[in-house]
């Protein structure tokens, strides 16, 4: 401690404030020397920054430390009220002056080069801080490429943007609409389309589009005019096809393009190749004088005479299919007719005869005829000659229905008639229809009905036994007082014995409104009343 305090004895402390002295110059100097190279606005901030600091330092060190100083420093502290606790020795009284001067004269906070310069010359009075004049442009400059890097960025994320979401319209004027149609189906671009109807242009050709050799945005619509080729409801004047040749009614139909009137050659013996033959309008309705595009119609002209040498042989197709003879006949130009007929012999389908013998040459466009086989016939047989239990049996292959039904005329078992003819002829191709056979069941005979049948039994009794069998033979009831149960038949007026096949049977239908005296004497009643 005392060596320590020998330090501010009064030699000791001028020696050492020499010495600081002589830094500070030679700090100063090496500062002058840095402020003529950086110019007048760092040597400004570099002289207040020095002049703070050796006001600070001179602060820093206080008065020359004598025993005069020293007693009226303590006089002055005694004289003043004690508002802190004073130090219990000289080191710490010392100590605490030099931190509270510098707490006093702190500098002012200046901008961040001065205050940084200041505060290292205090830290370390030898460290020399040197300041970049170019700092702030090369920091608007890194701020500058930064912001054009940004904005390039910016750019290609929309050009990217905008080049996935647009695409380029080519030129589709006078292209077929099948082309677009595929192009905006690629592209996923909306087609609209109207079609109008343009004599110049044929039909599905573009003939205008709102917009091409530009880009739109994908799901946009793109409006194009498609053409519909001549307008078909448009009258055509015709012209006189008698007095043309064939070239120039084809000139003429190409020019007015009326693709509804088909030109048509053919072979003649009497008009001259190239001259007109015959013109016909497919609708009757329309005539030449009120012709129209959409109409159709057909000219004929003469190819000139056809001459054929009789240079084809003719095959044997005895027993070969038909389908042989028609490849040929096809083949060689010839006009084949095939008639059919059952055979007993030749299978369906196989040829029986030709009209035309073996190896005979013939020419093109000549006629012949062939007879094919359909098979084995079946022949509805005569129903008459058999039973009804021998009639289906009796069919060849057929198909056969047998019904008895009653009949005032016929025997029972007797045969009464068939659907279709004796001796008709059904081949395979045929569609084979069933054949109705129909016996007697002679007449009918009525049952007696009475005490065991009800009312209401008696529609089917009737239909079962009589009607479904070809009777004719209906009811008619009444009611009567009895001691029967009610609705049970009482009287029948005819029953237990043949009737026609037209007639009506009278029936009493009981009350079973009476007791068994009172029945005995409504019994008598009509007795005596008959």
């Amino acid at each position: 401690m005392s060596d320590f305090l020998s330090n501010f004895s009064g030699d000791n402390y001028e020696k050492i404030r020499q010495q600081k002295d002589e830094q500070k110059e030679k700090q100063s100097q090496s500062e002058a020397k840095k402020k003529t190279r950086s110019g007048s606005l760092s040597i400004n901030k570099d002289k207040q920054s020095t002049d703070r600091v050796e006001a600070k330092s001179e602060m820093s060190y206080g008065p020359k430390n004598s025993k005069t100083n020293v007693y009226d420093t303590s006089k002055k502290n005694e004289e003043q009220p004690k508002t802190h606790s004073e130090p219990e020795n000289l080191e710490e009284l010392i100590y605490t002056k030099k931190r509270s001067k510098k707490k006093k004269y702190e500098p002012k906070k200046e901008p961040a080069v001065a205050v940084e310069t200041v505060t290292n010359q205090q830290r370390n009075p030898e460290e020399m801080i040197e300041t970049d004049p170019t700092y702030k442009k090369k920091q608007i400059r890194k701020f500058v490429l930064i912001g054009l890097g940004s904005l390039a960025a910016v750019l290609v994320m929309y050009f990217g943007y905008y080049q996935m979401t647009h695409v380029k319209v080519p030129d589709f004027e006078g292209k077929e609409l099948s082309e677009v149609r595929q192009w905006s189906s690629e592209n996923g671009v909306k087609l609209q389309v109207e079609q109008k109807y343009d004599f110049d242009k044929a039909a599905n050709i573009i003939i205008h589009q709102k917009v091409k050799n530009k880009k739109i945005k994908k799901n946009q619509e793109l409006l194009i005019d498609a053409s519909l080729g001549p307008d078909p409801e448009e009258p055509v004047a015709l012209p006189d096809f008698k007095s043309m040749k064939l070239d120039e009614a084809k000139g003429w139909i190409s020019k007015h393009k009326a693709d509804n009137l088909a030109i048509i050659e053919e072979y003649s013996d009497k008009v001259a190749a190239g001259d007109y033959l015959k013109f016909e309008i497919t609708n009757k309705d329309v005539k030449s004088e009120n012709y129209k595009r959409k109409d159709k119609a057909k000219v004929y002209y003469s190819k000139g005479k056809e001459v054929f040498e009789k240079d084809i042989s003719v095959p044997d197709f005895a027993g070969k299919p038909k389908e042989e003879a028609a490849e040929w006949a096809k083949k060689n130009e010839i006009s084949l007719k095939v008639d059919e007929a059952d055979s007993e012999k030749v299978e369906n389908g196989k040829i029986i005869s030709q009209s035309i013998g073996k190896d005979t040459k013939v020419a093109k466009k000549e006629s012949m005829s062939i007879q094919v086989s359909t098979g084995k016939a079946l022949v509805v047989p005569d129903f008459s000659n058999f039973t009804v239990e021998e009639a289906e049996s009796k069919a060849n292959g057929l198909q056969v229905q047998v019904k008895q039904v009653f009949n005032d005329s016929v025997p029972y078992g007797r045969f009464i008639s068939q659907s279709v003819e004796i001796g008709k002829k059904y081949t395979e191709k045929d569609e084979k229809p069933t054949i109705q056979v129909v016996y007697s069941f002679g007449k009918p005979y009525i049952k007696d009905l009475k005490d065991s049948t009800l009312e209401g039994d008696l529609q089917k009794i009737f239909y079962d036994e009589y009607q479904s069998k070809g009777a004719n033979i209906t009811y008619q009831v009444y009611y009567i007082d009895s001691t029967v149960t009610k609705g049970t038949v009482v009287k029948m007026s005819r029953y237990n014995e043949f009737v026609p096949t037209d007639c009506v049977v009278q029936i009493g239908i009981s009350k079973g409104n009476l007791k068994p005296e009172e029945n005995k004497n409504s019994e008598k009643q009509e007795q005596a009343e008959n």
